[in-house]
């Protein structure tokens, strides 16, 4: 079998290492000029398949661990190190200038020599509904993909649709998340391998649920009323690290983003609901979102190893149906009288509950 390359790679990615956000890396690809006829058209095309030779990649195991640590055949990964050397890539065309290509989204290093090009085809999914079952195996496969790459903006992108709106306080949980799950590698499916203790129930809260996929409903996350942006990681061996903001992050965010400060002291602290002041605020915050995406990771935040001590899984509780109201609920939450299983709503019991001021009963 003979392979000619058809081009070649040129980019700023110099060295054959994990690729982090990958398609926010513009990339241009230049095709042979004997090749050049071969690209009429190509400008009608969205996006567009990427095959090219992993030139610099060592030799290759048929099985071994992936970004997040789990242990996966080479074809059941996009390990550059494969029988073949050959990668795939979809990437978005943004531009074509004669026989070059500028592209974004290629996680090719410079110099790598292109193989083929090939329109990106997804018609056959839409066709037989099967995009919606490609992630059932996983369903946080794309989440764990941005994660592996570092890409930040994505996940904010993301993280936003399950806050609302975009803000410093979720950029910085999304930010806390990443490093966190990067650290462990390990891939967090929900059944508290992974838990995660957040200190504050404020914008960072949700960031970090979305990203680190540790959340209430799945019993992997852990609430402290502390009143600090602050998380700490730890796997059920109680060994962990405990990420907070710094002192000064306030004042660093005042400082670089004014608009944002002036504006959420007059419409957020002083609940200003005037439209106006309301959408400029929204574009602001917007802003300071993604700028501090930007900013290293030690001017948001210092980290410490912390040992945790882990609580036990969630118990598997019996449901009873109270005999007051008909309504069903868990067993730990009522008591029984008499033969008669109340719970207690309508013993008139109160607990502790959840709101905006923190943790508290009435």
């Amino acid at each position: 079998m003979e392979i000619q390359p058809i081009g070649y790679v040129k980019n700023e990615l110099k060295k054959p290492e994990h690729v982090k956000n990958a398609g926010e890396i513009i990339s241009k690809i230049v095709i042979d000029k004997k090749f050049e006829s071969g690209l009429y058209k190509i400008e009608y095309q969205k996006f567009i398949d990427v095959i090219f030779h992993f030139h610099q990649s060592g030799d290759f195991d048929l099985v071994g661990p992936i970004f997040t640590g789990e242990t996966r055949g080479v074809f059941a990964s996009r390990s550059p190190r494969r029988p073949n050397g050959l990668g795939v890539s979809t990437v978005r065309l943004l531009k074509q200038e004669e026989n070059i290509l500028i592209v974004s989204g290629l996680d090719a290093i410079d110099g790598t020599p292109v193989i083929d090009l090939k329109p990106a085809d997804f018609s056959f999914f839409r066709q037989n509904n099967e995009d919606d079952d490609l992630p059932l195996h996983n369903p946080r496969f794309n989440i764990e993909k941005h994660i592996s790459r570092g890409e930040t903006k994505q996940l904010l992108k993301m993280a936003g649709q399950i806050h609302g709106h975009f803000c410093p306080g979720l950029a910085m949980g999304v930010i806390a998340a990443v490093n966190g799950m990067q650290r462990f590698k390990q891939i967090s499916d929900g059944m508290e391998k992974i838990l995660a203790i957040v200190e504050t129930n404020n914008c960072f809260a949700d960031g970090i649920q979305y990203v680190s996929g540790c959340t209430f409903g799945n019993n992997g996350l852990i609430f402290k009323d502390q009143g600090k942006n602050a998380v700490t990681f730890a796997t059920r061996n109680g060994k962990g690290f405990r990420i907070r903001g710094r002192n000064d992050l306030r004042q660093t965010i005042g400082r670089l983003f004014p608009e944002f400060e002036t504006l959420f002291d007059e419409v957020i602290v002083k609940r200003n609901d005037n439209p106006e002041k309301q959408k400029l605020f929204n574009e602001e915050s917007r802003k300071a979102s993604f700028g501090m995406l930007e900013l290293d990771f030690s001017r948001l935040f210092v980290t410490e190893e912390e040992n945790v001590k882990v609580p036990p899984y969630a118990p598997i509780e019996e449901s009873l149906q109270c005999d007051e109201c008909g309504e069903i609920f868990m067993a730990s939450r009522g008591k029984n009288r008499e033969n008669r299983n109340i719970c207690n709503k309508c013993l008139n019991v109160h607990h502790p509950f959840l709101d905006g001021y923190g943790i508290h009963c009435t």
